[in-house]
């Protein structure tokens, strides 16, 4: 299988998509010829260099409709010439011009679903767009040689609907033997979210209790919403208790994580896509060695059965009040710390990367 050449296109900022970025490294360093393709946005910084190939789209449309078509009819002119052996879709945005690129070519077809889209927040409870993704879906999916995705439950729904075989292959952190320093047990820690700051990722429920806490928030992150919750922070009068950071590359952001008190890990019960999210930061908090208040959603509770390395809670005030209390008794903050360093020994790329080399090597293999 070595030194077959897999071509990537993901509708995503290569700077700051971690699960390419591992992707492709364990690719590369496993002989496969790598080459993805990205996207360009207003506020992206120069690409980060890489033993593999990576390139950006610059796209009329930046959001809506258009973007996507867009975007597919760049991606097929992009790559209709390219040498390759198979091609990789990344989220069904991609997955139209790639299924017809592999047809045309007669080349293999990878698809590695890192959203339910037509259940994100954006889409669920608008009929027409649903039903757009849903037919995307329906009419792409059948013919890839390999389906994978994030979330055991996120896979089992989507299985359903397309009668498609998904693998798993979660968003897990490297492992590195760092290890937490006494600092990090000091009071002065503040709380971090780290991510996309898009519609229902708990942030404005966080800001009522906040004031509550004690403790600064620092957002490592800028998405959509962004405007509309530094309104929120203005409005309500605590600009001086939230850290604005903004996108930060992922080594900066785990040095900051390691001294923050406990990580935010927060979602609304809009649409499947957030009810079986498995989200990157809740691994990411993990290997930064610090507890977190993570939504009580069916994946985050499964992993908690498994080690206790936060407090599950809903989105109500009452809720968020007792688990911020909770994690900050310090016989708790002592047994969280404690459960994220046997945590990370299981849950880490290394491991969950031998599943991903096993699955491209069968479909290789099916040539």
């Amino acid at each position: 299988m070595v030194g077959k050449k897999i071509t990537i296109a993901a509708n995503s900022d290569l700077s700051f998509d971690q699960r390419m970025q591992r992707i492709c490294q364990t690719l590369d360093q496993a002989g496969y010829q790598i080459f993805i393709l990205g996207r360009n946005f207003s506020k992206s910084i120069e690409l980060a260099a890489e033993k593999y190939q990576q390139q950006r789209l610059s796209l009329w449309f930046q959001k809506g409709k258009l973007s996507y078509l867009e975007l597919n009819f760049r991606i097929f002119f992009k790559l209709l010439f390219h040498k390759t052996d198979a091609f990789y879709s990344v989220d069904l945005d991609t997955l139209p011009a790639c299924w017809l690129l592999a047809k045309l070519k007669s080349k293999k077809l990878i698809h590695d679903a890192h959203e339910f889209m037509e259940e994100v927040p954006e889409v669920y409870d608008r009929p027409l767009t649903k039903k757009v993704w849903r037919l995307i879906g329906k009419w792409f999916v059948p013919g890839v040689d390999l389906a994978f995705t994030t979330s055991l439950t996120v896979g089992a729904e989507l299985e359903k609907i397309h009668n498609k075989k998904y693998y798993l292959v979660r968003n897990i952190t490297y492992l590195t033997e760092n290890e937490p320093t006494e600092s990090h047990l000091k009071e002065r820690g503040f709380w971090v979210f780290l991510g996309a700051v898009n519609q229902g990722r708990g942030i404005e429920e966080f800001l009522e209790i906040l004031p509550y806490t004690n403790r600064k928030l620092v957002i490592l992150g800028d998405g959509d919403r962004m405007d509309a919750i530094k309104k929120l922070v203005s409005d309500k009068l605590i600009e001086h208790l939230v850290d604005f950071k903004g996108k930060v590359k992922p080594p900066e952001a785990r040095q900051i994580m390691k001294n923050a008190w406990a990580g935010i890990n927060l979602l609304t019960d809009e649409g499947l896509s957030y009810r079986y999210s498995l989200a990157n930061k809740f691994f990411d908090y993990v290997h930064a060695g610090i507890p977190q208040i993570c939504i009580k959603f069916p994946e985050y509770k499964l992993l908690m059965a498994e080690f206790e390395v936060g407090v599950l809670s809903s989105l109500e005030k009452e809720s968020l009040l007792a688990a911020s209390q909770i994690i900050s008794f310090p016989e708790k903050q002592t047994h969280f710390r404690q459960q994220t360093q046997l945590a990370k020994h299981s849950w880490n790329w290394q491991s969950e990367s031998k599943d991903l080399l096993k699955l491209i090597e069968n479909v290789f293999k099916s040539t």
